[in-house]
């Protein structure tokens, strides 16, 4: 059994017999009423109790059941036992100034007072627990949505660094280099392929190994029209592929083969961003001042 179970079940039980003791103390107050006083005694001492706990059985079914707070349930029974201890000392003290009271003389309804009290506790602390676990939850939730907004932004401009790199690039060569660079460094990929279609495939930088050159010329030739500068995403292989832009080279590709991890939909957008540079890269030198390896 997990902690999971172990801490829900707990609970239950707990509640369990909360209810038993309810039952058991609400028979013990019928003594001595009859007729229609035993409805209202039964309905007002020992019904609102019964009920209480029940909810407490209920809670700890939820969370047997799975919850937003399965990691927090060590914490849900701290405050839970707290509580218990907490009202239970109240109804022990509660007691005693009732003796004292009385002189010393026995308190009969001692018992389901204490039994009332722990029986509220025990439902006051699980609620509190969950309501604090959720608080802590949310709160790491918070923190790690800013982390990722930060990682996010972080890579965005350093994204644009690269993209001020590419706009100084003078060849395909470089610009190329450059986006490959990128996409090993920021998003992990290392199987690229960067190519220029137009009579033929031409490939500038290849860096897949161990990949059917047919399935590579599938990919590129399917680049070749797509709309320019937007993702899209292919099956068997698994890859993402770029139309880039057209000039009077041809048309410019890009295609990434993915892991068994894939892509986010932010490294997605970061892609994107980064193709958008490239395009503006290899437009700036449109005109013939773009230089390949096979120009004279």
């Amino acid at each position: 059994m997990d902690v999971r179970d172990i801490s829900a079940g707990g609970i239950m039980g707990a509640g369990f017999v909360l209810v038993v003791l309810q039952l058991f103390q609400g028979v013990q107050q019928l003594d001595g009423f009859e007729g229609t006083d035993l409805y209202v005694v039964f309905a007002v001492e020992t019904l609102p109790f019964v009920v209480i706990s029940m909810a407490l059985m209920y809670v700890g079914s939820w969370l047997f059941t799975g919850s937003e707070v399965d990691d927090e349930l060590p914490r849900v029974v701290a405050w839970a036992a707290g509580s218990v201890a907490l009202f239970g000392s109240l109804a022990a003290l509660l007691v005693f100034s009732l003796q004292v009271t009385l002189a010393g003389e026995t308190l009969e309804q001692a018992p389901f007072v204490v039994v009332n009290l722990v029986t509220v506790g025990a439902l006051a602390g699980v609620l509190v627990g969950i309501y604090d676990a959720r608080s802590r939850i949310h709160q790491r939730d918070l923190e790690h949505e800013r982390d990722r907004v930060e990682q996010f932004a972080n890579k965005a401009a350093d994204i644009n660094n690269y993209g001020r790199a590419l706009n100084r690039s003078e060849s395909v060569e470089e610009i190329s280099s450059l986006c490959l660079e990128a996409m090993q460094t920021f998003l992990g990929l290392t199987d690229l392929v960067f190519a220029v279609v137009d009579e033929e495939i031409q490939l500038v930088d290849d860096t897949t190994v161990g990949v059917d050159q047919a399935v590579l010329g599938d990919l590129i030739e399917r680049s070749h029209d797509q709309e320019q500068a937007t993702a899209v995403s292919h099956d068997s292989p698994d890859a993402i592929t770029f139309n880039v832009t057209d000039n009077a080279e041809g048309t410019f590709v890009v295609v990434a083969l993915l892991d068994e991890n894939g892509l986010g939909e932010e490294d997605v957008q970061l892609l994107e961003m980064l193709v958008a540079h490239i395009a503006t890269a290899l437009d700036r030198v449109h005109g013939g001042q773009i230089r390949t390896s096979n120009s004279s």
